[in-house]
């Protein structure tokens, strides 16, 4: 009996055209009984992977960034359809975490290896409220400059990953206010943290990619564990350049002053007495005052 599969592309892809998706469609149609769709707006690929789900297809696999994948994700989250994951964005993190080529073509003949050896990882999740995340999420700094890049859709599009580093060091030098300790962290033995000025979770390592330059700054963090959370405490611009440097090199930064690590963590709860901003996988999620996040265990089949 055939494979059913659908394919879901974003055509606003960034490093996708429609040469490219036509190889690709090509590709699966001839080793699965394939249905193409693309998105139209956002949220849309919710939409198409739950209706994959209610229809019984065997894989979904998506085409696009790492915006994309996480709207199938949120449909696919603790059922047994299979993810193939298909870069096509500007980053590429979970695609690049879960060790597949940065190359859309190429990657479609890895998944397509996958599937015909039956290769699969069963994955945790991370879930922020109500939303999951494959790879991290954060609340307050990051997440600000993350709101910050969407807000200026134009300049990403031109400037692609040069976009957060300028997002970056807007938010650093315009928002002083951001850089005081106003989060704390309530951990699982129902103790709570010192105030703290930055928290990022990462479900996997890399956090993120600079090019083709990992940046470690979870380095412990994996696939197969809980979750993993880093915060800093109030901190000068020399030394969050400092840290931040540091995470290209290795792991010595989890063990500089102000900063603190949690590895395999199954919940915690991030607060502030002011909204902070929220995104998961590189998306902005609104404010809010706390957010519960949560490892769902085993909670994603993916073909990788």
């Amino acid at each position: 009996m055939a494979v059913r599969a659908l394919l879901v592309f974003n055509p606003n892809a960034t490093t996708s055209d429609a040469g490219v998706r036509h190889v690709i469609a090509s590709a699966l149609a001839s080793a699965v009984d394939l249905t193409v769709v693309p998105t139209k707006q956002r949220g849309h690929a919710t939409h198409l992977a739950a209706g994959a789900v209610h229809e019984g297809v065997d894989v979904v696999f998506v085409l696009g960034g790492d915006g994309t994948i996480n709207e199938v994700i949120q449909a696919l989250a603790g059922t047994e359809i299979r993810l193939g994951t298909i870069p096509g964005g500007g980053t590429n993190v979970f695609a690049r975490a879960l060790g597949l080529p940065n190359d859309a073509v190429h990657a479609t003949a890895t998944l397509l290896d996958h599937l015909r050896e039956d290769r699969q990882r069963v994955i945790t999740l991370g879930r922020a409220g109500d939303r999951y995340f494959g790879f991290n999420a954060g609340f307050g700094f990051d997440a600000a400059i993350v709101r910050h890049v969407e807000q200026h859709a134009g300049a990403k599009r031109a400037l692609r990953q040069l976009a957060f580093v300028w997002a970056t060091t807007r938010e650093w030098f315009a928002d002083a206010v951001r850089r005081e300790p106003s989060i704390t962290v309530g951990l699982p033995d129902g103790t709570d943290s010192d105030r703290v000025a930055i928290s990022i979770v990462a479900n996997t390592d890399p956090y993120t990619y600079l090019g083709a330059h990992p940046m470690h700054l979870h380095p412990r963090a994996s696939f197969e564990t809980g979750l993993d959370l880093l915060t800093l405490g109030g901190v000068s611009t020399a030394r969050i350049i400092s840290i931040a440097a540091a995470t290209f090199r290795g792991a010595a930064h989890v063990r500089a002053p102000g900063v603190q690590y949690f590895h395999d963590l199954d919940e915690f709860v991030l607060r502030s007495t002011t909204p902070q901003p929220l995104m998961v996988d590189g998306d902005y999620a609104g404010e809010h005052t706390s957010v519960a996040f949560v490892a769902v265990r085993d909670a994603l089949r993916v073909l990788a």
